[in-house]
This record gives C-alpha cells, structure tokens and sequence, in this order.
C-alpha cells in the first residue's frame, strides 16, 4: 500500500467530466484506487462515488493505492489531480 495527501487543484472542483477522467485512468491500473478524507472513503474507479465526494478546489484528499501496479498508480494520480481536469487534450 502506497498513499500520498493530493489537493484538489481544478477550478471547478471534481464534477462530472474530471470524475470521468479520474475514472478513466484509474481503470486502467489493476490496483485499488481510493480518496480518503476524515468523512469517507471514495473509490477512484467509480464515477458516482467520485461525484458524491463533492471534492472542491483546494480539498485534500489521501490518495490510497494497493496492488501490484500502485507506485504507478499513485503517481499517475498525483500528476492527474495537481493540473486541470476541465475538457481540454488530456
């Protein structure tokens, strides 16, 4: 288990289209993949969970991964979260 505390740096906050991203790239690793706070527990695969977090523009969030691709995942976390999630080419 690898964990990191990430701040939330999108403008708008997690809503539909950076959930969808997170999502998306968290899909692709075999790990487990979760956004912890004091209050919950949200699975990064699961766009739902994502939007119920209601995440905010400058919220921490421990970034909690385990599985044998984790030191990537966390890491392709960190870099996803710490740039803007609004649509553009990413």
């Amino acid at each position: 288990m690898v964990r990191a505390e990430l701040t939330i740096a999108n403008a708008q906050g997690i809503h539909l289209g950076p959930a969808n991203k997170i999502a998306n790239l968290a899909d692709r690793f075999d790990s487990q993949i979760h956004f912890k706070t004091e209050y919950m527990d949200v699975n990064a695969k699961s766009i739902i969970n994502l939007i119920s977090g209601t995440f905010r523009h400058g919220d921490k969030v421990m970034c909690v991964c385990t599985g044998p691709d984790e030191k990537q995942a966390l890491a392709a976390m960190k870099e996803l979260l710490s740039g803007d999630l609004e649509d553009d080419d990413k």
